[in-house]
């Protein structure tokens, strides 16, 4: 088995140098890590790794999170992809707890907990970081389905901060829609997908990984028209919606009216109320 790590990334420096630094101490090394920028120019001074670091490109201005993850894809060389983003961090074991329950038609998702913001960035011991994390109230699988690797019955479960699967179920599976331009619906789209091919989504509770501090927004203001626009692409699409927690938090705050098949723009965020809805380093998640 071969595996290569792909990533995607905009900006995050710092972020990216430590998940490189958490790829160097893998107890089982992949063969490359891929990373599919959405910049202008590609990452400069790199930490040193025990693996080679490929770059690709990927155009848009919108974050095109969609085609950046297909184009990590497309360049890896392994076998077996892992994805993770980059503002993540990978404990030790999480490469080998992927490999250890790897098939066919499987995809696996590992478990990433949160941060809160740092006074150092440099990140300190693994297990310590993993004792300064916090569970994310959405992704409580080992209390609702046990303590050990297990297959998620609800695909729409899926979340990309950290996955793995074969290229060959990738390829099978087409990728990420890209017709999802910017931030959100991507996600479960791809679920959607897992679900139509009989790929089984498994919880692997050993992949662990940290997710990086970065400023949330409660809701997500900044991203509003992004999410607004894939959302009834996804409706279209697939008959449901999808983002439902931040489209009811747009509706409580009179931004939208939505009914059973469409989403109505009563009116935009102005600045003061993007501003105010950025939190504090306490805040982890949105």
């Amino acid at each position: 088995m071969t595996i290569s790590v792909c990533t995607i990334a905009r900006g995050r420096d710092a972020h990216l140098r430590n998940l490189i630094a958490g790829l160097a101490q893998q107890t089982v090394s992949p063969q490359e890590l891929v990373i599919a920028y959405m910049q202008d120019a590609p990452y400069v001074d790199l930490p040193s790794c025990p693996f080679p670091v490929r770059q690709v490109a990927v155009e848009g201005e919108q974050l095109p999170l969609a085609a950046a993850r297909n184009a990590a894809a497309e360049k890896a060389t392994g076998d077996t992809l892992v994805f993770i983003d980059a503002d993540c961090i990978p404990l030790p074991n999480l490469i080998a707890a992927y490999v250890d329950v790897a098939a066919p038609d499987r995809c696996l998702m590992g478990e990433t907990r949160y941060l809160a913001r740092m006074d150092d960035p440099e990140p300190t011991a693994p297990r310590h970081l993993w004792q300064m994390s916090q569970q994310h109230p959405a992704r409580r699988f080992s209390e609702t389905l046990g303590p050990g690797t297990c297959r998620i019955p609800e695909v729409r479960e899926f979340w990309s901060l950290s996955f793995s699967l074969s290229k060959p179920t990738f390829h099978k599976m087409n990728g990420f829609d890209e017709d999802f331009a910017g931030y959100g619906g991507e996600d479960t789209d791809f679920a959607m997908k897992l679900d139509f091919h009989g790929i089984g989504l498994w919880w692997v509770p050993e992949a662990q990984a940290v997710h990086q501090w970065h400023p949330v927004q409660k809701p997500p203001l900044t991203q509003f028209d992004d999410i607004i626009r894939n959302a009834r692409r996804f409706r279209h699409k697939h008959g449901i919606w999808c983002m439902e927690y931040w489209l009811d938090q747009f509706e409580a705050k009179g931004f939208i009216k939505r009914d059973a098949d469409m989403i109505t723009i009563q009116r935009r965020p102005s600045p003061d109320e993007s501003e105010a809805a950025i939190c504090d380093g306490s805040v982890r998640f949105s």
